[in-house]
């Protein structure tokens, strides 16, 4: 995917089935342009317990399972206390379409801190990440986030659930409309300050 594009929405009949499981309190980072990584070791039901970057393009599905305010920087407390507040009962708002704009696979614990200022898990929580299971290391993920005009309501499905990186939607989602919550040159600025392997060409 290149990196040079310019545009204030996302046009066309841009249409997926494909959502991402993060925390809910990550996902309203990235929707308010408070980062643009996303870190993932894997989820342990991943073919191998290995997480891959099977999509260049999906929709964010926001998490209740496992969050912890520890795992969190002290600055993302109050959101994180408010998406529990926020938990929906039966139907989950999906609110953000992204577009990965690059992937490098970290496995020197050393290279962990330069991504310090980019993210709001803890520390210990990256630390954790890094270490668990059999092989070591991370993988960075940089995505461009589009916000959708309108919020797309799904209902709760027994598939949704569990320990895994990504579902499948029973029905298609569209990103018609869908304008990014950073602009271009911000996003891109920001992606150089992180690391330049970042940048897809």
């Amino acid at each position: 995917m290149s990196t040079d594009k310019s545009y204030s929405s996302i046009s066309g009949q841009k249409e997926s089935r494909i959502a991402f499981k993060e925390w809910a309190s990550v996902v309203n980072a990235l929707g308010q342009g408070k980062q643009v990584l996303i870190l993932r070791k894997g989820g342990i039901r991943e073919e191998g317990g290995e997480f891959q970057i099977e999509y260049d393009e999906f929709f964010l599905f926001p998490t209740y399972e496992h969050q912890n305010k520890s795992d969190l920087k002290p600055e993302i407390h109050k959101d994180f206390e408010e998406s529990l507040i926020k938990k929906p009962a039966s139907e989950l708002p999906i609110r953000y379409y992204v577009e990965t704009a690059g992937v490098i696979h970290i496995t020197d614990e050393k290279e962990l801190s330069r991504f310090w200022p980019y993210h709001v898990w803890s520390e210990e929580a990256v630390e954790k990440r890094f270490h668990f299971g059999r092989a070591k290391g991370l993988f960075v993920i940089a995505v461009r986030v589009f916000e959708i005009p309108t919020p797309h309501l799904i209902r709760m499905e027994p598939e949704y659930s569990g320990c895994k990186s990504w579902v499948e939607l029973k029905r298609p989602l569209s990103a018609q409309g869908a304008k990014p919550v950073l602009s271009e040159s911000d996003f891109q600025s920001r992606l150089k300050l992180i690391s330049p392997a970042l940048l897809k060409s």
